[in-house]
């Protein structure tokens, strides 16, 4: 906790960026922004092991909020360079229900209209699955902005695409080790061609993450998969600071 409440009020919340490439081409074309706590030692702190701290003191939305505004500094560099890449921003279910947080943050994200071309926000499959009304609403407003989703940490592949196109969704990404478990072997639950058809009339990309390795991408290559995100094609970086 009190290295959390260092981070923040000492500005080292620091943004990471992993690049999403078209496949076979390899070609980067989005990146995931990731949030890393850097110490003063030089040693890095993932989410995974101060979320649950800062979640439970109450301090993710001020995390949420020195990366988002990293992001925006990102993007607008990168309109500015004319570079042709989107990014994709997790939104903490926490921040979804901070009522004075996720006000103005919908009012920056309305004054800043013209991200929505670069900017996409992710949920992950269980804050959608089961969401409050607040949520749906703040969902739907961002919605309005012309802002479109992203939805990730998919466990369950039993989604209703035309609801979720509905909800301004336009990408689903899906885990390598989910892809080949439910889509290979002689059985494969999983009809990969059917899946991707079903995406297409929905209008919705899909995204194949955590490919780590070259065997990995043969077989995913093997179902036509055209767009992927991992190690193989680099990890999590530091952005450059502006400010």
């Amino acid at each position: 906790l009190v290295m959390v409440e260092h981070a923040l009020r000492d500005d080292q919340v620091q943004l990471y960026l992993q690049p999403t490439v078209s496949l076979p081409q390899r070609q980067r074309i989005y990146y995931e922004c990731f949030s890393r706590i850097e110490l003063d030692d030089g040693s890095i702190v993932t989410p995974e092991q101060f979320l649950p701290v800062a979640e439970h003191a109450g301090h993710v939305s001020g995390i949420d909020n020195m990366l988002l505004f990293r992001c925006v500094q990102l993007i607008r560099r990168a309109r500015r360079d004319h570079l042709d890449v989107g990014f994709f921003y997790n939104i903490s279910p926490y921040s979804l229900k901070d009522v004075d947080f996720f006000q103005d943050f919908i009012e920056f994200m309305a004054a800043n209209r013209q991200l929505a071309e670069s900017l996409i926000f992710e949920f992950d499959q269980k804050t959608v699955a089961n969401p409050s009304y607040e949520t749906q609403m703040n969902m739907r407003r961002l919605m309005d902005l012309g802002y479109r989703f992203s939805l990730d940490q998919v466990t369950n592949l039993d989604l209703d695409l035309p609801a979720l196109a509905g909800l301004g969704f336009r990408f689903v990404k899906l885990n390598a080790h989910l892809v080949h478990e439910m889509a290979r072997g002689d059985n494969p639950r999983l009809n990969m061609e059917a899946f991707k058809g079903a995406l297409d009339r929905a209008a919705m990309d899909l995204i194949v993450e955590k490919i780590e390795n070259e065997d990995m991408l043969v077989d995913l290559l093997e179902l036509k998969i055209n767009v992927g995100q991992g190690f193989l094609f680099g990890e999590p970086r530091p952005s450059v600071r502006t400010d």
